[in-house]
């Protein structure tokens, strides 16, 4: 049996092959490797995974030496690189597909489903860094310590800021989550010892659980009205694309700080500079853009009530073996001919 895994600039083959020992338990599995290029810049590797992101695979071309090295594969393990029907095509051996990443916009599942291949991914990979930073930047955002910086600043010795009558305490404060899955979750433990009261939009379970997890179940209209912040950790599909708009911002608190480690194609971009312009909202702090880089002309950067970050929230140094750690367990299930955990 081979495993053919596609490298890239996010975890690499030196990733791979550090990990490539967990499969020495198995008997004939072969792995081998071959690194994909998204592009020689990181400007060009950010508008391939936006762009798949926004499109799907179907979009890019596929490298020769890729399909020729896919052809015997009986499983296919991918970080960001496109999965679609010409690799399908190619890999006539094709049983598994493989995300190093909880998202999969990068495989084009309606075509696996239709040749009976399945697709698994790495829920909860970059869990726990997208929890720790979420919280971090919601405090960043309140407490100024952005703009205050004394090395960015050169010394500028400013401790009041347009935010003053509500840079406050967390204690007693409104958080409202947009999403309560693994993520979500995890930034609500995170801010239980801050003496926050937590509510929680979740369409997809039940109220009772949301509630044994430690959050108020609310609809989505209450959330926006009652949080002091606002934090979407939803997944993005057709049915979430935008779901934070113009009317949603104009629903929220004045003074409420909006939060997006998620994925940019969750919120109209647009809408959120009018209610930051506007001052519809109090503030906002992202790490995910609808461009990416961020263009140099984007209205964002000029603003007093923003804390903007490059899409840091799940770069970590030990990425690579968070995300080999879960797709391992699905694996291991494959291999014994068990019914897989985190099919999609």
């Amino acid at each position: 049996m081979k495993i053919l895994f596609m490298a890239d600039f996010s975890i690499t083959a030196s990733d791979i092959l550090e990990n490539k020992k967990v499969f020495d338990s198995y008997e004939d599995v072969e792995v081998d490797v071959i690194e994909v290029n998204l592009g020689e810049t990181k400007e060009e590797r950010a508008s391939y995974i936006l762009r798949t992101e926004q499109e799907g695979p179907e979009w890019t071309s596929v490298p020769e030496e890729v399909l020729e090295k896919v052809k015997d594969a009986e499983i296919l393990i991918t970080d960001f690189a496109a999965v679609g029907k010409e690799i399908m095509d190619a890999a006539k051996k094709l049983k598994l597909i493989g995300v190093l990443r909880s998202g999969v916009e990068n495989v084009n599942l309606e075509e696996a489903k239709r040749r009976g291949i399945d697709v698994i991914c790495s829920p909860g990979r970059v869990a726990a860094p997208v929890a720790d930073y979420t919280v971090a930047l919601m405090i960043a955002e309140t407490r100024n310590i952005v703009r205050s910086n004394l090395v960015s600043s050169q010394g500028e010795w400013k401790i009041r800021f347009r935010n003053f009558p509500y840079s406050h305490n967390m204690a007693g404060k409104t958080v409202g989550i947009i999403g309560f899955g693994n993520i979500g979750q995890m930034v609500a433990a995170r801010l239980k010892p801050f003496g926050v009261n937590l509510v929680a939009y979740e369409e997809y379970m039940p109220s009772e659980k949301v509630q044994k997890l430690g959050a108020q179940p609310v609809s989505l209209d209450t959330l926006l009205r009652i949080s002091d912040y606002v934090t979407i950790h939803a997944r993005l599909c057709e049915a979430t694309r935008g779901m934070i708009g113009k009317e949603e911002f104009a629903k929220m608190k004045k003074t409420a700080i909006f939060v997006n480690t998620a994925r940019a194609g969750l919120v109209d971009e647009d809408a959120l500079i009018w209610a930051l312009q506007n001052d519809e909202i109090g503030g906002a702090a992202l790490d995910v853009f609808a461009q990416e880089p961020i263009s140099r002309d984007n209205p964002l950067l000029k603003m007093d009530n923003v804390t903007l970050t490059p899409h840091l929230a799940g770069t970590t140094s030990n990425v690579g073996s968070n995300s080999f750690a879960v797709i391992m367990e699905d694996l291991d299930r494959y291999f014994k001919g068990q019914p897989l955990k985190n099919k999609r």
